[in-house]
């Protein structure tokens, strides 16, 4: 499945020109905001973009003409500042197409000083926000020694989150139950959560774009690494400084009822933008797609997204660690009820595989293990160290390798093939059974992993000898 398209189009760069070339313009290369012609020429070019480009067509032509009138009418005649123009024009344009995602930017460096107009700039300024932010990871912790937090201050792309966000369900995954805090998240580019925790493929909020008239589906996607939370109670805090990203998010997990939304109604952004440039002092925020849900037929936009439990803001959090105490207790109580039956399922191969291994029956023994460890892998039981202490537990009470303790050593190497220790493990047990030519072939495995391994080099140089010396 495709992945969705980012929300805000970081840094798509549509130079479009007014009437007359701006490098033939004096007025204009000027950049002078005490000069009411160059004023006229900026906001004539921003007028032509609301109209060319703003996601309702319908209604774009009324909007630029609105913003001219106010033009004519001397609305942004005292200004000769460029930071307070591009705001008096956002806010102006943001009053007149109720739409929060427009803005007008003034164009400046980051704080290690690019070129302003560079092709470095935007990589650098997000760069710089990403690194100044955490990519957006501010709180991950563990409350009430079972209930998962996080707390999330913006969706930053998917390859330049992946590793972070993985890391965080990793921390997260055993949890009874979680909370993802987006209250202070603006948004950004894009949700890639909700694939941890809805199964795949399930289909998302889409985008419709006036250009080419067209309806783009989303969808979760398969491509993110880690254990599957399509079970645990989620919970999610919103609030009035939710927007974009983030009520997207919000929005697909309320109306999929895989969360329980907790605090204030969101800021109510459900559009997507587009960046033009209009010259070397400003550039334009307009939004050219329009969100909409499979399962609600619409979106939140002007609007918000409505929790479905609304809580004060100094008690958002409180609230919802009381909710998700309650039913993490009874999710606890379910898992641990599967996690028996898998177990007692997983004793009775186990028996079979031990009876196995007295009659020294290899065929059986195998069957019966990996029936068991099929069983134990449906349960998230099975990983290496796992397999390794149950191996343990058969050289323990024979003080030998025993079949089984080998056969398990067997199918712990198969089942981590890229593990160091799996194969070291296993070259040690044929070791003590005396089987040198296998020792050897597992040895030879486990360095061809950790090539600069030195215990390892110093046990096959040992073995190797051995095997000299007795021919």
């Amino acid at each position: 499945m495709k992945l969705c398209r980012p929300i805000v189009i970081v840094l798509v760069m549509l130079f479009t020109f007014a009437l007359r070339c701006l490098g033939n313009d004096p007025a204009h290369q000027s950049g002078d905001l005490r000069d009411r012609e160059y004023k006229r020429i900026v906001l004539k070019k921003i007028a032509g973009l609301v109209k060319d480009k703003y996601v309702y067509k319908e209604k774009a032509k009324d909007y630029a003409e609105e913003l001219l009138g106010r033009f004519r009418r001397g609305a942004y005649a005292a200004i000769i500042d460029a930071g307070e123009f591009a705001a008096r024009i956002t806010a102006d344009l943001q009053a007149i197409t109720h739409d929060k995602h427009v803005s007008l930017r003034r164009i400046e460096s980051s704080d290690i000083g690019e070129r302003a107009v560079g092709a470095l700039h935007h990589p650098v300024r997000f760069h710089r926000l990403a690194r100044k932010e955490n990519t957006g990871f501010r709180r991950l912790e563990w409350i009430n020694g079972h209930i998962g937090y996080l707390d999330l201050i913006r969706f930053n792309a998917i390859d330049q989150a992946r590793d972070k966000i993985e890391g965080a369900m990793r921390f997260l995954e055993n949890a009874d139950a979680i909370i993802i805090d987006v209250r202070e998240n603006g948004g950004g580019s894009g949700d890639y959560l909700s694939s941890f925790f809805l199964p795949h493929p399930t289909q998302l909020t889409g985008w419709y774009y006036r250009e080419n008239d067209y309806l783009e589906e989303c969808w979760t996607t398969s491509e993110m690494n880690g254990k599957p939370l399509t079970e645990v109670p989620l919970f999610v805090l919103i609030g009035p400084n939710t927007f974009s990203a983030a009520e997207i998010f919000a929005y697909d997990l309320q109306a999929l009822k895989r969360a329980v939304l907790v605090g204030e109604r969101t800021r109510g952004g459900a559009h997507s933008i587009d960046l033009f440039k209009i010259d070397d002092q400003f550039e334009i925020n307009i939004s050219t797609s329009y969100a909409i849900n499979p399962v609600t037929g619409g979106n939140w936009e002007g609007t918000g997204v409505i929790p479905d439990v609304p809580a004060p803001a100094g008690r958002v959090l409180e609230i919802a660690v009381e909710l998700a105490e309650k039913a993490g207790m009874e999710y606890a109580k379910t898992r641990e009820q599967k996690l028996k039956q898998a177990v007692d399922r997983m004793q009775a191969q186990l028996d079979l595989a031990e009876k196995g291994s007295r009659e020294h029956d290899l065929l059986a023994v195998k069957s019966a293990l990996d029936s068991m460890f099929r069983i134990g892998g449906e349960a998230g039981l099975i990983d290496y160290f796992f397999v390794f202490v149950l191996a343990y537990h058969y050289h323990t009470y024979s003080g030998k390798a025993e079949p089984i303790e080998i056969a398990i050593l067997e199918k712990s190497a198969e089942l981590f093939p890229n593990s160091v220790m799996a194969q070291r493990v296993l070259a040690g047990a044929y070791r003590d059974i005396g089987n040198k030519k296998l020792a050897l072939y597992y040895y030879e495995k486990a360095l061809a992993l950790d090539p600069d391994n030195i215990v390892l080099k110093k046990k096959l140089a040992r073995l190797k000898n051995e095997k000299n010396r007795r021919r």
